[in-house]
């Protein structure tokens, strides 16, 4: 998710909240790492926060020769993470002023 950071932290617990200052250092990374990962026919499915740039995941993901879609979504109310963040996501455009629901997504990508 995005954070303050320009890069992700290295150890601890952090590194799972902090994935750059537009929340793209994880999905990023990720992506790259599929194909290596999946037999061909496989299915990676992955939890993805919409405000971090779904088109770019799947995007990405097709790049790599994946067929990749959205397979559910739902709005969510702010955990506490996003609820510390929220006024730095305002700033940033990310999120309307007041709003405090996250809209989550499943990605799944197929390996052809």
């Amino acid at each position: 998710m995005p954070s303050t950071r320009e890069n992700a932290p290295t150890g601890g617990s952090v590194r799972a909240w902090d994935a750059g200052t537009d929340g793209r250092l994880v999905p990023d990374r990720l992506c790259a790492q599929v194909p290596r990962h999946l037999n061909p026919g496989g299915t990676l499915l992955v939890v993805h926060l919409a405000l971090c740039g779904v088109g770019t995941t799947l995007g990405l993901l097709e790049s790599l020769d994946l067929r990749a879609e959205v397979v559910a979504r739902s709005l969510e109310p702010f955990g506490p993470v996003l609820t510390v963040r929220a006024t730095l996501l305002e700033e940033r455009g990310l999120i309307e002023p007041g709003c405090r629901e996250e809209e989550l997504v499943v990605v799944r990508a197929d390996a052809r």
